[in-house]
């Protein structure tokens, strides 16, 4: 449905994205992630047409944005981080506006889904001025699904909501995944993993990841790092542990009851794990946990954008 070729954006000499490809195809959702400044709002911003590529080729539905910016924008459902809203009007009003202005068909139908939708009926008759931010951000997400678009750009949806409108907020958008186009950007990573199948992540403008959560995994740390806890001195497993060839590095995590616990690090192409095995049935000390390291999103994050705060979190692990 977005396809990017080769997608730059300059502000004079500021170069906000420079060099941009990736494509979403069919339902389901995408994390954008990225540092302040990275280029996350200005790739959104161009996706919709609100700017115009200095460089490169964006489409979608197959409809270029430059060329075909009405059929583009008929197929978007665009949620900025600062909420499209006119503060004078009541909900209502505003909602029955931009029907009418989408030409959206059996629009009170339509208006009255997104108000059950978005949980809108409490205020759904108050002018908008009066409503807290997260009631504001509700009503900027009620008129991006108005018109029911194939594909929707939600800049830091939960942005002002509670825990209790964040959890609906993201179970609307699992939803709305099952036949629509998403690609998210949120601050707050937890929401990212909750609501995401794959995660982009640029940085100083260029993109520097792409895939899944265990995609990303894998090109920061390829499976070398794994949790060992077995019943033995912790003294004699380290020191067996690190005679096994390609283990490059064994820490001590923990102990407890007669239990000690190691974090393995091997080279990413040697085998290990039946010399491991071997190792510690010779002096009979059974494994009670053998598992890979699973780092947060937040972890991979650091690490690939260099933030200082990557290179503590791993001494410490």
């Amino acid at each position: 449905m977005i396809r990017l070729e080769g997608v730059s954006m300059h502000f004079g000499s500021t170069v906000a994205v420079d060099t941009i490809s990736f494509e979403l195809s069919g339902p389901g959702t995408v994390g954008l992630l990225g540092p302040n400044g990275a280029g996350k709002s200005t790739t959104m911003r161009l996706i919709t047409t609100y700017l115009q590529p200095t460089a490169g080729r964006i489409t979608v539905g197959g409809k270029d944005t430059a060329e075909a910016p009405i059929d583009v924008r008929e197929q978007l459902g665009y949620l900025p981080e600062l909420t499209p809203v006119y503060p004078e009007m009541q909900a209502n009003e505003y909602l029955d506006f931009i029907a009418s202005v989408r030409g959206v068909e059996n629009a009170s139908k339509r208006v009255d889904w997104v108000v059950q939708a978005c949980g809108l009926e409490p205020v759904y008759k108050r002018p908008i001025i009066e409503l807290s931010k997260g009631f504001k951000q509700r009503v900027g997400l009620a008129q991006a699904l108005l018109h029911d678009p194939k594909v929707l750009i939600l800049d830091e949806p939960t942005s002002g909501l509670d825990p209790i409108q964040t959890l609906a907020m993201r179970d609307l958008i699992a939803e709305l995944a099952k036949e629509k186009t998403i690609l998210l950007s949120s601050h707050i990573l937890s929401e990212v993993s909750a609501n995401t199948d794959r995660v982009i992540i640029i940085n100083q403008g260029a993109l520097i990841a792409d895939g899944t959560l265990e995609d990303l995994q894998r090109q920061v740390r390829p499976n070398t790092r794994w949790t060992l806890e077995a019943a033995a001195p912790a003294a004699e497993l380290a020191s067996t542990v690190q005679s096994i060839d390609g283990v490059t590095n064994v820490r001590l995590s923990g102990e407890s009851e007669g239990r000690t616990t190691v974090i393995i690090d091997h080279a990413p192409d040697q085998e290990i794990w039946q010399a491991l095995n071997s190792a510690l049935n010779v002096h009979s000390w059974p494994i009670a946990q053998l598992a890979p390291e699973q780092l947060s999103l937040e972890q991979i994050f650091l690490e690939l954008t260099d933030h200082p705060s990557a290179q503590s979190q791993d001494v410490e692990q």
